[in-house]
């Protein structure tokens, strides 16, 4: 089955924060654990082991955002291409990465342009964040071709 790598899992999990006790998501409206884990499953007081917040994420990735990716994209992909968009499409939301100019670029061949399409998505509520300008500059590099540790660094490195 086509799925993230270890290597785009290790970017995805290091740039999402994970909890491991249920709490309100950002804007306080509904029960979130392990990587945003959400659903009629979680609730007050809900507390997960590492273990079952890393299944809950393969599960959705391979449910959810893997197929989301899958859906649209047109050619061939690599291994670090479809890590890179999947990570984008978990961040931002399957219908904004499917309805993207990135994709559009991708399926027309452009992979430079692609790539280029990663750092625009580095706003949260119309603010530029420091720390979605790093995930990006890592996505892009894992896109590129980098190994996910090295993509990291190409995110932290970004100031």
């Amino acid at each position: 089955a086509i799925t993230m790598s270890p290597q785009g899992l290790l970017v995805l999990q290091h740039f999402e924060s994970c909890r491991l006790q249920a709490y309100w998501d950002a804007h306080g409206r509904v029960w979130t654990i392990g990587y945003g884990h959400t659903g009629p499953d979680v609730y007050e007081g809900l507390v997960w082991s590492q273990a079952q917040a890393d299944k809950a994420l393969r599960d959705r990735l391979q449910r959810e955002f893997v197929p989301g990716v899958l859906a649209v994209i047109t050619r061939s992909m690599t291994q670090g291409q479809l890590d890179a968009m999947v990570d984008l499409a978990y961040n931002i939301g399957v219908s904004a990465f499917q309805g993207s100019t990135l994709v559009r670029k991708f399926n027309a061949g452009d992979d430079q342009g692609a790539a280029d399409e990663f750092l625009r998505w580095n706003r949260s509520g119309g603010q530029v964040l420091l720390g979605l300008r790093r995930r990006r500059a890592a996505d892009r590099a894992l896109f590129l071709g980098a190994t996910g540790a090295r993509a990291i660094e190409v995110g932290r490195a970004v100031s």
